[in-house]
């Protein structure tokens, strides 16, 4: 019987079809898929071309927001539950103010002189900044500079739309602009070592502003401690209520590779998307080898073994986003590291 029941043996495939017609599937069927994914790698030298080329043919008021989606083979996203694609907001345009279930981070990779609304509050925006907009709140972008920026756009509506089937149509604010109603420094306040007596806030809601200025002093300051073997200089973008991930859905970190730093394999079950803020180097992710260097994104699949190592003669700065959240929600993070 086992000796018949092969995968060429036209029963089957007829079998199959009859399963098929009726909205079934043998769970053998799906043992014998091909693995989705695996680690990608997109250069900056064909993202930001492509992106100029949008900016020239894509019209704002045609699609709401211009980005390039970067997409691996086999999700239709980047990862199985965050995507990442490249925002392009011209000098004098308008990202009409709209708000959806799904929450966005933006790390800012060129320009300055933009700001993000968050509901009512003007979030300024220049290279190497990181701001969070949370699940249902309405924002919109104004680049008032001379020149263009760009920005990663990182959300969850892959693990809301396609795992979970929660999809709510984006609501539009009744202006293309919302008006500024909270001063400059709100969310700054509810988040710093004194806050308003009795204040209530639930970690997913909270808008969070991360300076450059601030996040790279911190960087440099670790940088003069202890190097961890598998990661060197690492720090985590924390939430500013529950001082755990970013959000409930995303977790957010910068990193540093000294000069001639070379990390140890190690994996982990979450899957991760880096994006190199400045410097070159090399990544193994499984058999795949990526050089990258600056503006350059890939991702590290998870239980992936991976390990990085720093080029040039200046220090590489990595950023990346992953999904550990959502694993320790479920109690399913695992990692692993090899020894030396």
């Amino acid at each position: 019987m086992t000796e018949a029941l092969t995968e060429r043996d036209p029963r089957i495939e007829e079998f199959e079809a009859d399963l098929a017609a009726h909205n079934f599937a043998g769970h053998w069927q799906a043992a014998r898929r091909e693995r989705a994914g695996g680690a990608q790698h997109w250069k900056w030298a064909d993202i930001y071309p492509l992106l100029m080329r949008a900016g020239e043919l894509i019209g704002m008021d045609d699609t709401g927001r211009r980005t390039i989606k970067l997409i691996t083979p086999g999700l239709d996203a980047t990862t199985p539950t965050i995507q990442m694609s490249v925002q392009l907001v011209l000098p004098g345009e308008v990202a009409a103010a709209h708000r959806h279930a799904f929450a966005a981070t933006r790390f800012i990779v060129q320009g300055a002189g933009a700001y993000t609304t968050v509901d009512g509050e003007a979030l300024q925006l220049a290279a190497g900044d990181y701001v969070t907009t949370p699940s249902m709140a309405f924002h919109d972008h104004v680049n008032e500079s001379a020149e263009p920026i760009i920005w990663l756009d990182i959300h969850d509506n892959p693990l809301l739309s396609n795992a979970l089937k929660l999809s709510f149509r984006s609501e539009y604010y009744p202006t293309k602009a919302q008006p500024i109603t909270q001063p400059a420094g709100r969310s700054r306040d509810l988040m710093g070592m004194v806050r308003p007596a009795g204040r209530t806030m639930h970690p997913a809601h909270q808008p969070a502003a991360y300076p450059q200025a601030e996040v790279r002093a911190a960087l440099d300051r670790a940088a003069e401690g202890p190097s961890d073997p598998y990661d060197g200089t690492m720090l985590d973008y924390v939430n500013p209520v529950s001082a755990g991930h970013l959000l409930p859905t995303i977790g957010a970190r910068i990193q540093l590779l000294r000069p001639r730093e070379q990390t140890q394999p190690h994996r982990h079950s979450s899957y991760t998307i880096y994006h190199v803020v400045e410097g070159e180097g090399v990544s193994v992710v499984g058999d795949k080898r990526f050089e990258w260097t600056t503006g350059d994104c890939f991702t590290v699949p998870g239980w992936e073994w991976h390990s990085h190592a720093q080029q040039g003669a200046r220090p590489a700065v990595l950023f990346s986003v992953h999904n550990q959240p959502v694993l320790e929600a479920f109690d399913l993070y695992q990692e692993e590291r090899e020894e030396s």
